[in-house]
C-alpha cells in the first residue's frame, strides 16, 4: 500500500523520544495507519489511529489486519475516546490542516491526553512551505485550501503555550532522507540533493519542518 507522508521519519521520531512500549498512543490524522502499523511492528501494541477520511481508514483496515480494530474514522470534531485515555498523542502533518487548531488542541487533544502525557508532532514552516506550495501548484491560492493553519517557529511556541502545553521542545531533523529526496526529485530532478543539503544547514527556527514534543499541562 502507498504510504502518505514521511512515515519512516515519524516512527523514528517517536522512538527517539524513548516512549515506553506499553504506552497507549493515538495518532491523529493517521490516513491509512501506516505509522501506527510500523510502530506496532516495533513493539508498540497499544496504538490507535484516527482519521476523518473513511476511505483511507477502510484501506488501512484491509491492508493492516493486525491493527484493523485500532483504525477509526470520526467526524473531525469530537475524538471518540474518554478523558485521560492516552499517554501519547501524535500529529504528523496534521496541525496545518485544522482550521480551529487552538480549540482542537486545548479541547479535544488535551481532553484525551493524560495529565503529563506527551504530544509529538511535525508541521511545516510557514515561511518555507508557502513558496514551495506556490511553486508546485503554480498558484498563489491553492495551498490555502488545505494548509489553513501554517505556523512559524514563534507562532508555534505561542500556540502550544496558549493551549496549555509545557516543556515545549522544537527540533530540527536531518532532511536528507530517502523520502524527501524522492519527493523533491519529482519537481527539480538532480538538484534535489544539493537543495536538501543546503536546507539542512538552516537553524531550527528556519527549518523546513518543525518536529516537536510537549507535555500536557504547564506545571506538571
Amino acid at each position: 500500500m502507498k504510504e502518505w507522508g514521511n512515515v519512516g521519519g515519524s516512527v523514528e521520531f517517536v522512538k527517539s523520544h524513548l516512549i515506553p512500549y506499553g504506552s497507549k498512543l493515538l495518532d491523529i490524522g493517521c490516513n491509512t495507519g501506516s505509522t501506527i502499523f510500523k510502530l506496532h511492528l516495533c513493539g508498540f501494541k497499544n496504538v490507535y489511529g484516527i482519521d476523518v477520511n473513511k476511505i483511507s481508514i477502510q484501506h488501512g483496515r484491509q491492508a493492516y489486519n493486525q491493527i484493523s480494530d485500532k483504525l477509526i474514522d470520526y467526524d473531525g470534531v469530537k475524538l471518540p475516546f474518554g478523558n485521560n485515555s492516552f499517554d501519547v498523542v501524535t500529529m504528523f502533518d496534521v496541525i496545518e490542516h485544522i482550521n480551529n487548531i487552538n480549540e482542537f488542541l486545548n479541547g479535544e487533544v488535551r481532553r484525551v491526553l493524560k495529565k503529563g502525557g506527551r504530544l509529538l508532532f511535525q508541521t511545516p514552516n510557514i515561511y518555507t512551505n508557502i513558496p514551495w506550495e506556490i511553486f508546485i501548484h503554480r498558484s498563489i491560492h491553492k495551498y490555502k485550501e488545505y494548509h489553513v493553519s501554517l505556523q512559524s517557529y514563534r507562532s508555534l511556541i505561542r500556540l502550544l503555550e496558549s493551549t496549555g502545553f509545557g516543556e515545549i521542545l522544537i527540533e530540527k531533523r536531518d532532511i536528507r532522507t530517502s523520502y524527501y529526496l524522492r519527493e523533491l526529485r519529482k519537481y527539480i530532478g538532480p538538484l534535489a540533493y544539493p537543495v536538501l543539503s543546503v536546507g539542512n544547514l538552516l537553524p531550527v527556527r528556519c527549518a523546513t519542518n518543525f518536529w516537536g514534543c510537549c507535555v500536557n499541562g504547564k506545571d506538571v
